[in-house]
C-alpha cells in the first residue's frame, strides 16, 4: 500500500443521512445504527484502491466483532449483480449498501473513492479520509478503538 491518506476531523454536516438496500434487498438505514461506532466506506469494483483496501476492512470487522461497531461499505453506482458476485469472489463478509443512483455519495460529498466516514455511537460524523488505507493497523485502526471504547464507556 502506499502512503495513507491522513484522517482528517470532520467539519460538514452535522448528521448524515445514509439509507439503502443491501445485497439481500433488505432496508439498511445508518440511523438506526445508534449506539454503535460505523465506518462508511463508499467504493467501486472498478476502483483499484478500494480492492486494496477491502481485505483490511474485513480485518477490522472481524477483529471488532462483538463490539459496538459495523462496517457498511456503499457501493457507488453499481448494480447488485456485479457487486454481488464480486463480495462472493473475494469472500467478503462486510455489509454492503447499494447506491445505485450515487444520490447518498452526492449527500456525504463523496467526489472519489475511496472515501471512508468514521460515525460515532451517537451518529455523528467525527472523522474521514479520501484514499486508500489498511485500517487494521496503526492510526485508522486506533481511532476506531478510541470510538469503540467511548461507545462502551456510554453504555455502563
Amino acid at each position: 500500500m502506499r502512503a495513507e491518506a491522513q484522517l482528517k476531523p470532520w467539519t460538514g454536516k452535522p448528521t448524515l443521512r445514509l439509507a439503502g438496500l443491501d445485497l439481500a434487498g433488505r432496508n439498511v438505514d445508518l440511523s438506526e445504527r445508534q449506539g454503535r461506532v460505523v465506518l462508511v466506506n463508499f467504493w467501486a469494483t472498478w476502483c483499484e484502491p478500494c480492492l486494496a483496501e477491502m481485505p483490511s476492512l474485513e480485518r477490522l470487522r472481524a477483529r471488532l466483532e462483538g463490539k459496538p461497531f459495523d462496517v457498511l461499505a456503499v457501493n457507488y453506482g453499481e448494480s447488485g449483480e456485479k457487486v454481488s458476485g464480486f463480495v462472493d469472489r473475494q469472500g467478503l463478509r462486510l455489509p454492503v449498501v447499494l447506491d445505485p443512483e450515487k444520490s447518498a455519495a452526492a449527500e456525504w460529498g463523496a467526489k472519489g473513492l475511496p472515501m471512508t466516514f468514521l460515525v460515532d455511537s451517537k451518529g455523528r460524523v467525527r472523522y474521514w479520509t479520501f484514499g486508500e488505507r489498511d485500517w487494521s493497523e496503526g492510526e485508522g485502526l486506533r481511532m476506531v478503538e478510541k470510538l469503540v471504547a467511548e461507545a462502551q464507556d456510554a453504555r455502563h
